[in-house]
């Protein structure tokens, strides 16, 4: 079982809550939040805006084209007793995957520490 968290994203002027798996194996240099396509339309990121790219990524079963918003997202880890402080990420969108990935540099900003990745992270 992954580690998921619950997350408020906000850019383009839009708001989701949806849950969110930290992939500690997507590996970016700079923090990058993965949308599947019909969760960055209701962030107004689909169909892309000018200026976005389209990019090729290594993942586990070979390779596949992303988008790479040239908009960026504001991301908030929402908790029972508090919430942590919004960070800046670079929303990347797929059209294959169907769950959003929270990638290294993103949950390092977050400041999530995983203990136990079977279990929870605190």
């Amino acid at each position: 079982m992954g580690v998921r968290v619950r997350l408020r994203i906000k850019s383009a002027g839009k708001t989701v809550e949806t849950t969110a798996l930290v992939n500690t194996g997507f590996e970016t240099e700079q923090p990058e939040i993965l949308l599947p396509a019909n969760l960055a339309e209701k962030l107004g990121l689909y169909p892309p805006a000018e200026g976005s790219t389209l990019e090729e990524y290594s993942v586990v079963g070979g390779k596949t084209l992303i988008i790479k918003s040239s908009q960026p997202a504001e991301v908030q880890v929402l908790v029972k007793d508090r919430n942590t402080n919004p960070v800046m990420a670079v929303p990347i969108i797929s059209s294959e995957e169907t769950e959003v990935l929270i990638s290294d540099k993103l949950a390092s900003k977050l400041k999530l520490s995983i203990d136990d990745p079977g279990e929870y992270w605190r």
